[in-house]
């Protein structure tokens, strides 16, 4: 594995146009602080004069040429391009390296590119600087893009797998090493949050997430509503993500793992980044983009497809009035290294097939398949725990019964819930439940109905206030806090007023229903014949 990075100087860029110099000159001076950076950085494999400059037929450059190369480049759009090769493992001749991945990049773009380059040990990553001419022997402008970053990429593991297979391979291993450590301490530390919460009492150990999701949202509620949207799929897609206008690569991003992605990212990128998706629950993205990730993935395959001349062509079904059609796909099934998969498999066979292409990172199946096997997992997992927790408490009632029965305990006509002995069989859970029917008991005895008086209360909470007011004014000998303190006074008096109207008022009123059923109980009140 190599890491690529690319910059260029050009009298267009923001840092070239500084105040006091011409974008030119400026876009050259940069390039030519970079040459110098990279030759005479303080290190401890910088020589007396430097380090050496080396190109595609010489190993040593005087600096002064290569400064020299640079200033020619002073008219150009591109004064110079600068790239960071770090491969993996320390190549034993970085010459050699570095001119194979120029000369085939340069071939590969039609180019006779003019470069020089240097190789940098002084950290404890090794990498090579080189620095491309804007223009190439030829006078071509020389452009770098995504695409050539990927073929850097390539030609350099095609030359270390040729003279370095066996360094190439423990690198390997030691990265797949270090990703599983860093996978299990991941998960170590989520069991320690977890274990964290169910001590502080956040979290319930005995509940098990299936259980709730079968109680929220049963199977077969659940499987009607999936039925529903295959039902409604075909609307869903016409207006859905498929009719969105594009945007530029550069506009129509997403942001998941820490960095953001784009379509310009390589197939194999992407789908990194969908299986880092499945495998880290708690980093998934929002379902608008991730059907978007979905959709550059699809995209860059029938690319991919098309560009490959090696494969048969698909056969087609003509329709005289439609043209030439694609072959239907089979939703139901699919096949990888000769078996044959489908929706009806068991869970365990589906998550065997899933454990082993996250395990083969090698091999990945097409995206299409890939949800597809997603989508089988969850409806068989969801199909072979439905109903289990009935089924569970059914056979726990009945293995209780028949072992009372067998003892001759007069506990056997009564059934325990066993999900409610377990949880009372822990100390902490049985003294708290304990704790709560003694407080049931005393809440029971107490006298529930609503006796307060609030007018009174609030007549002497008025009283009260007013009594501190009057404290507040003859203490205070500013004249505008006794005027704010007079204020304050009225609105009380006002207040208490009204609260003794309320008393009043609900005094009579209860004076009256005294009366009326009185008169209603009179028995003097009606004649036998019911007339007064």
């Amino acid at each position: 594995m190599i890491v690529v990075k690319h910059q260029y100087f050009s009298r267009r860029d923001r840092q070239s146009r500084t105040a006091g110099k011409s974008p030119k000159v400026a876009a050259v001076g940069r390039a030519l602080a970079h040459v110098k950076y990279i030759q005479h950085r303080p290190g401890e494999d910088r020589g007396d004069g430097g380090r050496e400059l080396f190109n595609d037929r010489e190993d040593q450059i005087d600096g002064k040429k290569v400064r020299r190369m640079v200033r020619e480049q002073e008219d150009n759009k591109v004064v110079a391009h600068k790239l960071t090769l770090a491969p993996e493992i320390n190549p034993e001749d970085k010459k050699a390296f570095t001119r194979e991945i120029m000369d085939r990049l340069g071939s590969e773009k039609g180019l006779d590119l003019e470069w020089v380059g240097t190789a940098h040990n002084n950290t404890s990553h090794h990498h090579i600087h080189v620095v491309v001419m804007g223009k190439d022997k030829n006078g071509k402008d020389v452009r770098f893009d995504k695409k050539d970053y990927d073929r850097i990429k390539e030609y350099g593991d095609r030359y270390l797998e040729r003279h370095h297979p066996y360094e190439l391979e423990r690198s390997r291993q030691e990265r797949e090493r270090k990703e599983r450590e860093r996978i299990a301490a991941r998960e170590k530390e989520r069991e320690a949050a977890r274990a964290e919460r169910i001590r502080e009492g956040l979290e319930l150990p005995w509940l098990h997430k299936k259980i709730i999701r079968e109680q929220l949202e049963p199977y077969q509620e659940w499987k009607a509503a999936q039925e529903e949207k295959e039902r409604n799929a075909g609307d869903g897609k016409a207006k859905g993500l498929e009719n969105e206008p594009e945007k530029p690569y550069f506009q129509d991003t997403i942001e998941a793992a820490g960095k953001d992605w784009s379509r310009e990212n390589s197939l194999e990128e992407l789908r990194e980044l969908n299986q880092y998706l499945w495998d880290n629950a708690d980093e998934r993205i929002e379902l608008k983009e991730y059907k978007k990730l979905v959709r550059w993935i699809k995209d860059k395959e029938r690319i991919r497809e098309r560009g490959d001349k090696e494969s048969p062509a698909p056969e087609v079904k003509k329709d005289e009035s439609q043209g030439a059609k694609e072959p239907a796909k089979d939703k139901d099934s699919f096949d990888w290294k000769g078996e044959k998969y489908n929706k009806s498999d068991s869970y365990e066979r589906l998550t065997a097939l899933a454990k082993e292409l996250r395990e083969n990172k090698q091999e990945r199946l097409p995206i299409e398949n890939y949800q597809q096997l997603r989508g089988w997992i969850e409806n068989a997992d969801r199909a072979r725990f439905s109903g289990s927790l009935e089924k569970s408490l059914t056979e726990a009632k009945q293995r209780f019964d028949n072992d009372q029965k067998a003892n001759n305990s007069p506990a056997a006509s009564r059934w325990v819930d066993p999900l409610q002995q377990q949880v009372m069989a822990n100390p902490v859970i049985g003294v708290f439940m304990t704790g709560a029917n003694i407080a049931n008991t005393i809440v029971s005895w107490i006298d529930l109905r609503d006796n307060r008086d609030r007018l009174k209360e609030a007549g002497d909470a008025l009283e009260s206030a007013k009594l501190d007011k009057q404290d507040d004014y003859l203490k205070h000998d500013k004249p505008e806090q006794r005027e704010a303190d007079e204020q304050v006074i009225n609105k009380l008096d006002k207040a208490i007023d009204e609260n003794k109207d309320a008393k009043k008022k609900r005094e009579e009123e209860k004076k009256r229903k005294e009366e009326e059923r009185k008169r209603e109980h009179d028995p003097f009140r009606f004649d036998p014949w019911g007339q007064y």
